[in-house]
């Protein structure tokens, strides 16, 4: 048996600490990234690949804007002035935008202040999908709490220099 100082670790102390340690540290991770809630539990999936809309339908700056925009009731209340589907949700939604309901979604991805990334030079210019930046968003069937992917410097310069352009600080940075 191992006494405190001794020079075998305790089993017991790594069978439970490890994983409380793992725990407090996944914890932290998730902790940096608030939660974003939405006001109804959308279906990219159901609008994406069944319904097969392009993602500028409802994000209509995505080609030529800063942000891509979220979609607000006028966009919504075009498809869903009657009752879609057989979900609960689905009679929520229409019975939310018959009441006049603002339907305001929420931003999910968000980049410090200092960084200039606009979706017109990315989406409308170079042509990326936004899956490359998004991940599988549009195959998610409830509105993810955090962003799929986690978009840090590394994650941009990687592919700034896969394809050759600008690593230059002041191309992204203000």
């Amino acid at each position: 048996m191992a006494r405190w100082g001794s020079a075998r670790p305790n089993r017991w102390a790594l069978a439970i600490g490890l994983p409380l340690l793992l725990a407090g540290i996944l914890l932290n991770i998730a902790r940096r990234t608030p939660a974003v809630g939405q006001p109804v539990a959308f279906n990219h999936r159901k609008h994406t690949q069944d319904l097969k809309l392009d993602c500028q339908f409802c994000h209509q700056y995505v080609a030529a804007g800063a942000h891509a925009g979220l979609p607000d009731a006028r966009i919504c209340v075009m498809c869903h002035q009657v009752r879609l589907g057989t979900t609960a949700e689905a009679a929520r939604v229409t019975t939310l935008l018959a009441g006049g309901d603002a339907l305001r979604f929420n931003k999910l991805f968000r980049l410090p202040l200092h960084v200039n990334f606009t979706h017109r030079r990315h989406v409308g210019i170079a042509k990326l999908p936004c899956q490359d930046c998004h991940g599988a968003i549009a195959q998610s069937e409830r509105p993810p709490v955090r962003p799929l992917v986690t978009i840090r410097m590394r994650f941009c310069l990687r592919c700034h220099l896969a394809t050759g352009h600008s690593v230059d600080c002041v191309a992204c940075h203000r």
